[in-house]
Parts: C-alpha cells; sequence; structure tokens
C-alpha cells in the first residue's frame, strides 16, 4: 500500500513537472477585443443628422486579429513582441439615396515583457506590459452616384461634391499592463486569456490627411480595456 501511494506521488509529481512548467518559448495567433467607446464621435454624426444618416452607430468594441510570442531570458522572465491590426465600419443611405461609409481602423506592434508564474497544477500566471506603436486611421465615404470622372471633376467644381473620399490617419502609443492566465493543454500547445489595460498616447491635433496636416481636432476615446485570447505552440 505505502508502495503504490509512493508510485502514485512520483507520478503526480512528474506530470506537474512536465505540464505545468512554464514554456521556454512560445508563439502563435492573437484575438484582441478593444473596449473604445464611440461616444465623441458617434454624437458627431448624430448632431450632422439625427438618423446618423441611416448609418446607425459604431458599436463599443474593436476587433483585432494578430500573433506574437516570446521567449524565456532568465529564471521566470520573458521578452517578446505582438503585433494586431483590425477595424470597424458603419454605413447606410439617408433619406435622397446618398451612400456614406465611415471606417475605422488601428495596426499596433511591439514589445513586451512579462514575468511567469505556475501557482497550482497546470495553471500559469503572468504580469507584464507591452509597448506597443501604430496608427489610427479614419476614412470618410459619401457617394450620390457612380464613382466615375464625370463624378470626380464635378466634385471638384462643387461646395457640395456628389463623392468624398477621405482617410485621415494619426500615429499612437499603446502602453499595455496587463495579466494573463495560461494553461497547457499539452505540452506544445496551450492557450492564454489576458486582461490589460491600453493607456494610449497621441495627438488629437495630429491628424494627417494625404500626408498633409489637418487643421483643428478629431479626439477618440481610445485609453481603454483590452482583452487578448491567444492559441500557441510552445516548448
Amino acid at each position: 500500500m505505502k508502495r503504490n501511494i509512493w508510485i502514485l506521488t512520483l507520478l503526480i509529481t512528474l506530470s506537474s513537472q512536465l505540464y505545468g512548467q512554464a514554456y521556454r518559448g512560445y508563439g502563435g495567433y492573437m484575438l484582441g477585443l478593444w473596449s473604445i467607446e464611440w461616444n465623441k464621435l458617434n454624437n458627431q454624426i448624430t448632431e450632422l443628422n439625427a438618423d446618423n444618416f441611416g448609418m446607425g452607430s459604431l458599436e463599443n468594441t474593436l476587433m483585432m486579429n494578430g500573433g506574437g510570442g516570446a521567449v524565456n531570458v532568465y529564471n521566470n522572465l520573458f521578452i517578446g513582441g505582438m503585433g494586431f491590426s483590425g477595424s470597424t465600419h458603419i454605413n447606410g443611405a439617408d433619406a435622397n439615396a446618398v451612400n456614406r461609409d465611415i471606417t475605422i481602423s488601428s495596426t499596433l506592434a511591439g514589445p513586451y515583457v512579462e514575468s511567469n508564474y505556475n501557482p497550482y497544477g497546470n495553471l500559469e500566471v503572468n504580469f507584464g506590459v507591452a509597448l506597443l506603436f501604430g496608427n489610427a486611421s479614419i476614412r470618410i465615404l459619401k457617394d450620390s452616384g457612380t464613382n466615375s470622372w464625370t463624378n470626380i471633376w464635378s466634385s471638384f467644381n462643387d461646395a457640395n461634391p456628389t463623392y468624398l473620399n477621405t482617410q485621415a490617419s494619426t500615429d499612437i502609443t499603446v502602453i499595455n499592463p496587463f495579466m494573463s492566465l495560461r494553461y497547457p493543454l499539452m505540452p506544445w500547445f496551450g492557450f492564454d486569456l489576458s486582461l490589460g489595460y491600453n493607456i494610449t498616447l497621441y495627438d488629437s491635433n495630429g491628424w494627417e490627411a494625404n500626408n498633409a496636416p489637418l487643421a483643428g481636432k478629431q479626439e477618440l476615446e481610445l485609453s481603454k480595456p483590452f482583452f487578448r485570447i491567444a492559441l500557441i505552440l510552445g516548448g
């Protein structure tokens, strides 16, 4: 009986060491969910037209696809990098059959550092911070007719153009402190759930269109929570 208990204890210990230890290196697909409130932008549209030109309102989540990975550099310290890109848009037609579309997109990439802990069984807890660089852009499209050379020159000559296509962008820097839970289903495969906060730095007066500065400012409420779901391969 004692021998069986000893063998069982040894097997549990070996299993914990095999599956519960942190990966020395990992990488894979990451899905990011940026919880953004577009209140200021939605209000701007509503001020122009109470029915939002038939477009509806921007939703409060920006879904981003990306990937990343990290390697163990010392004890439980990992250094790596990740990147994301995503967009959201609304479109519709007003009572005069004028089509409009607003698309907001963002791209982020940069390094991160994290510390890894194995408090219980196979579960790993990570605390880290990422420094991401990228841009945010807004494309505004209005089309009350066929996109043609005739409409282009007509719009050029008209104070109220029938066709408008403007894309403005600005550089952003994101500081993302995060905590994640990682569970290795196998020695080479696992998943990671992360909750963080994007502290977003940008110049609301620094927008550019066609490589030229835009007068005035456009504010976006980008300092918001950021969720990350990852499917990782490691070893």
